[in-house]
């Protein structure tokens, strides 16, 4: 499909979301809506993918673009929202230079690479200038009816708005993707008109344009219905993320890991589990997560862009965002790693320790009760329950160093900037506010006074 270009179709209102966010950037699974065909589209080997945009233009192209940094992708400006074919002439300059368009409507997170891949060869087995995907539903819903001539070809696409009583009760249907040869296709968008009931410019009425003048339309039909599913509303939007949902699951189980109660498992789409790993019930695993092999992610854990190492343990109800566990390590219960985190192979972070943009080095333990922000900590430190690392001056964040080999007691506070040095010792209830030379111990203790007899004066 190299001289193909994909045309996705993102500029509607999606006025029945009842919101001012674009229904392609509603997300499902973790992704937006808008980035589903995209992707089944490169996946497919497109060459080139073109979005018409309009409501909200400037915040789509940017959420394309972040998710696609590296794909061949531009847009094109639809000012009004006049149709699907007035949308897909919009892209005419953009599609010129390629011999045959994709065309995708920009609600279809169920289509896969293999079925645009099948219309391809539906196109070019026929000899025909277009083809579409079918499909045929229990119920048809508001999708536009294909009508067949007595021997099977495809005659029109009957709008549901514009359809009879006869051509209601017709079960095979449009789901919104076509191939089309370029030049053909922008000649017959131009002379498209608006008698419909919408008075729009519809797309689909190329395909009794064709069939009049005595032109095959190809059709391939869906052997898996459910990948017509569109997103029209937000009951639609759950029912489809569902499924993705329990089809990322199962992917998941496929490479050899097992999932507890999978329908209580929340993993977005992307997300990577190595083998031999274990999930427990009520996990979520979103935006970017890669998981290693013989890992146990245990109950109500949620992990959002982490990069979790082999053999790495995370204890239930942990909260991990853009940070990284490498090999071994143990982690929570009820620890919150926060942006930038980073625990080395074998590192112990404990039941109610808080992490933020902070290094914990091999070895090194903070198992109790901590607060550990804008830190760098060697290898095989021991960090006591209750310490905190006051980084914040009010003004500025500042870093604390707590070199290899240390040892900090509970309930220290170390007031950045400050450094302890290697293998030195803070004493139990310290207040470190200047630097600890290697080996040394610090103590800060205001010298204890017993009064004999208080409770009886008391």
């Amino acid at each position: 499909m190299k001289d193909t270009i994909a045309i996705i179709l993102a500029a509607g209102l999606g006025t029945r979301m009842k919101s001012s966010l674009p229904k392609g950037l509603f997300r499902v699974a973790g992704l937006p809506l808008v980035c589903y065909p995209i992707k089944a589209a490169l996946e497919a080997g497109v060459s080139h993918v073109t979005v018409v945009v309009g409501h909200q233009a400037e915040l789509v192209k940017a959420e394309v673009t972040k998710y696609f940094p590296t794909a061949q992708i531009d847009f094109a400006m639809q000012e009004q929202q006049l149709g699907t074919a007035h949308a897909t002439l919009c892209a005419a300059e953009n599609a010129a230079p390629f011999k045959k368009a994709l065309l995708m409507n920009g609600d279809l997170p169920l289509i896969s690479a293999n079925t645009i891949k099948a219309l391809g060869e539906v196109y070019d087995q026929t000899g025909t200038t277009f083809a579409l995907v079918t499909s045929r539903v229990a119920d048809p819903g508001g999708f536009g009816r294909i009508e067949r001539s007595p021997d099977g070809e495809v005659q029109q696409i009957v709008e549901k708005r514009d359809a009879t009583q006869e051509q209601l009760a017709i079960n095979e249907v449009n789901v919104g993707l076509y191939m089309a040869e370029t030049a053909s296709l922008y000649a017959d968008l131009a002379k498209v008109g608006t008698s419909n009931q919408a008075a729009e410019f519809y797309f689909t009425d190329i395909v009794k344009m064709r069939t009049s003048k005595g032109e095959k339309v190809g059709a391939y039909v869906l052997g898996d219905a459910s990948e017509a599913g569109q997103i029209n509303n937000r009951a639609e939007l759950s029912e489809v993320e569902a499924q993705i949902l329990r089809s990322n699951a199962a992917m998941i189980m496929n490479l050899g890991v097992t999932i507890h109660l999978p329908e209580t498992v929340y993993i977005e789409t992307g997300c990577l589990v190595g083998s031999n790993s274990e999930i427990e019930p009520g996990v979520s695993i979103k935006a970017g997560t890669v998981i290693g092999s013989n890992c146990l992610i245990s109950r109500g854990s949620v992990l959002t862009n982490a990069r979790i190492g082999d053999g790495v343990t995370i204890k239930p109800y942990c909260v991990i965002t853009d940070s990284e566990i490498k090999d071994f390590a143990i982690i929570g219960p009820f620890a919150h790693l926060r942006p930038q985190s980073v625990v080395g192979n074998h590192g112990h972070v404990g039941n109610f320790v808080e992490m933020k943009k902070s290094n914990l080095g091999e070895g090194s333990k903070v198992n109790h009760l901590s607060y550990i922000g804008d830190a760098q900590v060697g290898e095989k430190v021991n960090i006591g329950a209750g310490t905190i690392t006051c980084n914040y001056d009010g003004i500025n964040k500042n870093i604390t160093v707590i070199e290899s080999g240390a040892f900090i007691g509970s309930d220290t506070q170390l007031v950045a900037p400050v450094k302890v040095g290697k293998n030195s010792y803070v004493g139990a209830g310290t207040t470190v506010t200047e630097d600890v030379p290697d080996g040394a111990l610090a103590l800060s203790r205001v010298k204890q006074v017993n009064i004999e007899n208080y409770a009886k004066k008391k």
